[in-house]
């Protein structure tokens, strides 16, 4: 299998080369990524177990779904890409914010989109062990008892700040 090549891009967003996924990590190159919330038709959002077998946070949990952006590709066309691949689901994302992502791990520009499940996800289980839908509430109260990723504070406040625009 080739290696998934990722391109290396500035603050600005700017591409400057293209490099092997395991070349960008290693050398803490920024690069792009998209995550998703999935919504159900309750507004409840679809949180997530990581499979034990991922490179970095095997058996964490996240609020989203996501993967990086491949060289050359639009982060619309990654996220298409990535909802997918990781839930089975045919539904449009409609872009909801940017932000930064800097961990002690990797630095990645990320798009967060929202997709509206139309049906059971199909979880992709190379990826994700588990998961269901949750309401703010009882991810506030899973946040004290379970592992979550770094940028679990980050997006929830993205999720927050859509679910009040949407009105739910």
């Amino acid at each position: 299998m080739p290696a998934e090549m990722l391109d290396v891009v500035n603050e600005d967003d700017r591409p400057q080369f293209r490099a092997s996924r395991e070349r960008v990590h290693r050398e803490y190159h920024i690069h792009r990524s998209v995550m998703f919330f999935v919504f159900d038709e309750d507004g409840r959002v679809f949180v997530n177990r990581r499979s034990q077998a991922k490179e970095i946070y095997p058996g964490y949990w996240s609020i989203a779904f996501g993967g990086h952006v491949l060289a050359g590709e639009s982060y619309d066309g990654a996220v298409a890409r990535e909802v997918r691949e990781e839930t089975g689901l045919d539904a449009a994302a409609s872009l909801i914010t940017s932000f930064k992502k800097r961990t002690a791990d990797e630095r990645e520009n990320v798009k967060v989109f929202g997709v509206t499940a139309d049906r059971e996800l199909k979880l992709f289980v190379a990826e994700i062990e588990q998961g269901q839908f949750m309401t703010l509430a009882e991810i506030n109260q899973a946040l004290g008892r379970l592992d979550f990723l770094p940028e679990t504070d980050t997006l929830l406040k993205i999720l927050i700040d859509h679910t009040a625009r949407r009105g739910g």
